[in-house]
């Protein structure tokens, strides 16, 4: 497992998504790097932190932004075989075989959807580190006469309610916990809860504690479950996994797309009310329950289709859509571990035995875990916390029933196996496909891996014509690649950016390099005036422009307002390229002098040759 894993690992880092992480693995490294710089918001923690504030101590110890998605990778690889060891001893201590435990390690430590996500920088094999650990202070705790029994309570408490902190899903866990805890031994039971709920309440209550001291407000969870609610149960929602309804074409690195949606959504369904998180909050909750109320035939309809989903052996789409990033890879391409394996093992284990309260305890965390996730979404990230409880499960399949036990099991296996190797809807499986695409071509750009990246664009726009991100994306890519080639004039990618100018903010200043490059100087001085005007994400590059172009100066008074250090790294090169010693320091703190010098030299060449 220790090769498998590692291999695997190697090879993923060296991959274009495994050197730029996006989406979700791209918002914990800013996040991280926010708490590691004392750069927060003055306001709740939009998502769980705790997966964040812990890599922001490697920011600390030196790990530079280059190298934090390899240094999470190593974290989450450590992080993996830890729990595999606690998969195989909790499975020992359930079925009291040294079998049972290698069969359960088996099925957790080379399961290919855990290692799959245990590749980027996600929250989900730290949360599931510390899940296991709870259960396992949880059973040591069960058993008879078992030394130090309040100390493996208090132990437990403490580390679910540290995952809770990690991933909220794991929020119906707490009380069954709590139940599990008192129910064998019942007399035990006051002195029992004060040793669980004390070490939850500290742990929960410092993290309410630091909400307050940030956006003044004592909250625990974080305030993005109340959209997520409203999109995994609302009309049109298919529960599976957040679909993005509005286009956001340009939004800052590390941002969540969902948090973007939902403030647009809101000031337009609520023109002129407050904006601040808790408005929306109370907006997005109200109307979720507003939803189910009105048809609740609908919403059971749509939870129906969520269990059938969550017991379904296709993983579904979240980020990325598992079954071709399997496929691409050599290390996991051939590995059949799957979630019928899982589902068929574990259920033909407790049907032919009668399960003791230990083995109880481990399915009860299942109902609980999976219970809940119906109110969310069902994708392949959010259930994968129940294929280490299904893993320890499953070892107990190393004992030989007697022919009605396993007629027993038999009958228990069999059907959820059937159901859950039922064939999708046709065209489900590939319907995120040109996400892939896109959220690599992207990836590919960040990294200048210009072919690739023009690549990605043009298979986005074959399987999805008209698509509007991806005839972007195909702007930018022809863009870089002629940046950074000979810059030809007959190469200029005039026509899909062209193309893309309407909707996209990056395609219209594109637009006006080519036209300057023309000599059509009054044209694209308007081109970059117009961002400049708008103050979206471009600004800080069509100033860049005009200032190459001549059309403003280094002590224009639009440029006084856009100093500071969030200034994109354009605008400072081209402050550099004017001799500004601020520019020229602060040049010097973001990249080395060879890069530097580099990229002052395309910028020079961009704009270089044409009428001044």
């Amino acid at each position: 497992m220790l090769i498998y894993s590692t291999g695997f690992l190697l090879w993923y880092s060296a991959t274009t998504l495994g050197l730029y992480p996006v989406l979700d693995g791209r918002e914990h490294l800013e996040l991280a790097r926010r708490i590691a710089s004392g750069e927060l918001p003055q306001e709740p923690f939009y998502r769980a932190p705790l997966y964040a504030a812990a890599l922001s101590w490697l920011i600390k110890a030196g790990v530079t932004p280059a190298s934090l998605p390899f240094a999470a990778r190593a974290v989450n690889g450590v992080l993996h075989l830890f729990s595999t060891t606690l998969v195989g001893l909790i499975s020992a201590r359930l079925w009291r075989s040294h079998v049972a435990a290698a069969i359960s390690a088996l099925l957790f430590g080379m399961n290919p959807v855990v290692l799959h996500f245990a590749a980027d920088p996600l929250d989900l094999t730290f949360a599931v580190s510390l899940l296991l650990g709870a259960l396992n202070c949880l059973l040591r705790a069960g058993l008879p006469a078992a030394a130090h029994r309040r100390g493996w309570l208090i132990a437990g408490a403490l580390l679910l309610a540290a995952a809770v902190l990690a991933r909220p899903q794991m929020l119906p866990l707490l009380p069954v916990f709590v139940i599990c805890a008192g129910w064998p031994q019942p007399r035990h039971w006051p002195l029992d809860l004060a040793a669980m709920l004390m070490p939850m309440a500290l742990v929960l209550g410092a993290m309410g504690l630091v909400n307050e001291q940030l956006g003044g407000v004592f909250r625990i969870l974080p305030w993005q479950s109340a959209y997520n609610l409203w999109a995994a149960n609302g009309p049109g929602a298919n529960g599976r996994y957040f679909v993005q309804t509005r286009r956001i074409a340009v939004y800052a690195d590390g941002t969540n797309p969902a948090r973007i949606e939902s403030e647009r959504q809101y000031r337009a369904d609520n023109p002129g009310a407050p904006d601040d998180w808790a408005s929306m909050s109370r907006y997005w909750n109200a109307r979720t329950l507003a939803a189910v109320r009105t048809a609740p035939q609908r919403w059971l309809r749509l939870e129906s289709e969520k269990l059938w989903y969550l017991l379904n052996n296709f993983e579904q789409y979240d980020i990325k859509t598992y079954h071709v990033h399997k496929a691409a890879s050599p290390w996991l391409r051939w590995n059949p571990l799957g979630w019928t394996v899982l589902l068929t093992v574990a259920a033909g284990a407790l049907g032919s035995r009668r399960p003791s309260p230990a083995v109880a305890t481990v399915g009860w965390f299942v109902l609980a875990y999976g219970g809940g996730l119906l109110l969310g979404y069902v994708n392949a990230r959010f259930r994968l916390p129940l294929v280490p409880l299904l893993a320890i499960l499953g070892g107990g399949v190393a004992w030989r029933p007697p022919p009605i036990a396993l007629l027993r099991g038999a009958a228990l296996a069999l059907p959820l196996a059937l159901m859950s190797l039922l064939p999708l809807p046709a065209g489900e499986a590939d319907k995120t496909l040109v996400q892939d695409e896109l959220l690599h071509g992207r990836a590919a750009v960040m990294l200048g891996f210009n072919d690739e990246a023009l690549v990605a664009a043009r298979a986005a726009l074959e399987r999805s014509p008209g698509n509007e991100a991806a005839r972007e994306l195909l702007c930018v890519a022809a863009f870089n690649a002629w940046l950074h080639g000979a810059q030809a004039s007959a190469d200029f990618p005039g026509a899909p950016c062209a193309d893309a100018a309407p909707f996209a903010p990056g395609a219209r200043r594109v637009v006006g390099i080519g036209y300057w490059r023309q000599g059509r100087v009054a044209a694209a001085r308007a081109q970059w005036q117009a961002l400049v005007t708008d103050g979206g994400s471009e600004r800080d590059a069509a100033l860049a422009a005009l200032l190459m172009t001549g059309q403003i100066g280094p002590h224009d008074e639009v440029l006084k307002r856009a100093q500071g250090a969030h200034r994109d790294d354009v605008l400072v090169l081209a402050l550099a390229a004017t001799g500004d010693d601020q520019a020229l320091a602060e040049l010097a703190r973001r990249m080395n002098a060879a890069d530097a010098s580099r990229q002052l030299r395309e910028l020079r060449r961009t704009f270089s040759g044409t009428q001044r």
